[in-house]
This record gives C-alpha cells, sequence and structure tokens, in this order.
C-alpha cells in the first residue's frame, strides 16, 4: 500500500471515530430504540397475538354450540353467561375466530332482517379460506338484494363468483348475480351471468332452467 493510500485510509477511520465520538448518544438511543422494537415484535408475535388468539376461540366456543343447535338469539347476543357472537366480533375483530364471530353475526342479522347492520359485520368478516371469502361476499350481495340495491348485489355475486373457480359456490353465484342484474334492468349484464352458468356449469343443479332464463333475459331486450 502506498503511503498516499495508508493515508486516506486513516483519514477515512479518523472520520468514522469522529463521527461516532460526535454521535455516541444518538446512536446509543437508536441502538436501544432497535432493540425494544425487535423485542416488542417479538413479545407481540410470540406471547400476545397466541394468547389473544386463545381468548377469541374460548370466547366463541359457546356461541358456535348455540348456532349449530339452531339457537339464533342465543349465538347472536350470548347467554348472561357466555359471550355471543356479536360480542366476540366486536372484542377480538382481528383474530380467526373474530373473524368467524364476524360472519355468524352478519348471516343472523341478515335471516333477521337487518340488512344494513349485517353487512357492516360481514365486510369486516376477513377470511383465508377462499371458499368462505365466497359465501361472505355471497351474503354481502344478499344483504344489498333485501335492499332492492339490485345492480350492486349483482356486482357483489360476480366477485364472488370469481373468487374462486369451483363447481360450489361459483354456479350459485352466477344464478344470483343474473337474477340481481335482471331486477336492475342489466339485462346485458343478467344474460352475460345466464350464459356463463350455462355453459361452464352445466351440470350444476343451479343450472337447471337456465335456458329459459336467457330466452326470457333475449325477449325482454328484444322489446326494448
Amino acid at each position: 500500500m502506498s503511503t498516499e493510500e495508508q493515508s486516506i485510509e486513516n483519514k477515512g477511520i479518523q472520520s468514522i471515530s469522529e463521527f461516532i465520538d460526535t454521535n455516541k448518544n444518538n446512536i446509543l438511543i437508536a441502538g436501544i430504540a432497535l432493540i425494544v422494537l425487535v423485542a416488542g415484535l417479538y413479545y407481540y408475535q410470540n406471547v400476545y397475538k397466541p394468547g389473544v388468539e386463545a381468548e377469541a376461540n374460548e370466547s366463541i366456543f359457546t356461541a358456535e354450540r348455540y348456532f349449530a343447535q339452531d339457537s339464533l338469539n342465543l349465538a347472536l347476543n350470548g347467554d348472561g353467561l357466555h359471550p355471543g357472537m356479536r360480542e366476540v366480533a366486536d372484542d377480538y375483530g382481528s383474530t380467526a375466530a373474530g373473524n368467524r364471530a364476524a360472519f355468524y353475526t352478519g348471516r343472523i342479522l341478515l335471516e333477521q332482517g337487518k340488512y344494513e347492520e349485517a353487512l357492516e359485520y360481514l365486510e369486516d368478516a376477513s377470511m383465508s379460506d377462499e371458499l368462505m371469502a365466497a359465501q361472505v361476499i355471497t351474503l354481502q350481495g344478499d344483504c344489498y338484494s333485501e335492499l332492492d340495491q339490485f345492480e350492486k348485489a349483482g356486482d357483489m355475486y360476480i366477485t364472488a363468483a370469481k373468487k374462486r373457480d369451483n363447481t360450489l359456490t361459483t354456479p350459485y353465484a352466477l344464478l344470483k348475480a343474473g337474477t340481481a342484474y335482471e331486477e336492475a334492468g342489466e339485462l346485458s349484464d343478467a344474460k352475460s351471468a345466464y350464459k356463463k352458468l350455462q355453459a361452464d356449469y352445466a351440470d350444476s343443479k343451479w343450472a337447471d332452467k337456465v335456458e329459459a332464463r336467457i330466452a326470457r333475459v333475449a325477449a325482454k331486450q328484444a322489446a326494448q
């Protein structure tokens, strides 16, 4: 190494040393903050979050039993000793159990004719399983249908149909989309939904009489 290179290296080391000496308090604070952040993340992921998930699962247990027994009021509101779905959804919304509770709450409220309130909970129900996610969106469509917002309902049904292409939820959602669009007077969209049901899911029970539905929509279009 030449004398010039050695001089440059020494100046670099000196500059770093001076920077550390000048900013040692800030560096110390930044280091402590980083340690606290890492420790906090570890605690949240490995201690706090699993604990909350366990609490939520314990809280929803009795409500799910009531739902399975068709005791919907008890499932929704609890029995005085155990919380209902609504309370679990409100208190544990960020957990898997809280999302299930939001789904059940929305479904029960829909059956009770409380469509706007049902929508609020269904919109909060985030499902990682695509089949369940499609069901949640379909129920949102049902709420909009009951509120006579048929075009919005049709859009939700189409979203549900596209969520995951399968023989369980997709043909059902397409049929409901066609029906909703027809009610809204969106005949082109209605025919498109019916035709996709006919073409891709002809063996589904939901495709029964779909040819007649297509003909009916075509007749309405011709009459316009």
